[in-house]
């Protein structure tokens, strides 16, 4: 170790010495690595906003927030949604208003040909109307 010291130090008396012999004799090592040392033990002054606690909880809720739109992307759908332009065309409607929509939907389709039970459309559950009303946007 003190090798390594005497090493260093005959490196920067070279180095001083090519930039003259003035300097060299001015350098004072020993002055100048206990100045080093010293300011290198000095505690480090951070900006508050930059404290570990900080920064902690700056992680966690990008963590957060990240993680929840993760689940919202790809997390388990709980029920189908419904096409966007069906959704808006029928929340305006009343409940008499959706009532003649269904009464004169089975005029407009050719139920021969589709997989509806015979019937009203009365009888037909919530899948079975999605269904009938996709059949139509197609």
């Amino acid at each position: 170790m003190k090798e390594d010291a005497t090493l260093h130090d005959a490196k920067l008396h070279a180095a001083a010495q090519r930039l003259g012999s003035g300097a060299a004799e001015k350098l004072d090592v020993e002055r100048l690595a206990t100045t080093v040392v010293e300011r290198l033990r000095k505690p480090v002054a951070r900006p508050m906003w930059m404290q570990p606690a900080w920064l902690r909880i700056a992680a966690a809720v990008v963590f957060l927030v990240g993680g929840g739109l993760v689940w919202r992307q790809f997390g388990s759908p709980s029920a189908p949604h419904a096409a966007h332009f069906v959704t808006d065309d029928l929340t305006d409607l009343s409940a008499d208003q959706l009532r003649d929509v269904l009464n004169t939907l089975d005029e407009t389709l050719n139920l021969g040909s589709t997989t509806l039970p015979d019937g009203d459309l009365e009888d037909l559950d919530a899948q079975q109307l999605q269904a009938v009303l996709r059949s139509l946007e197609g």
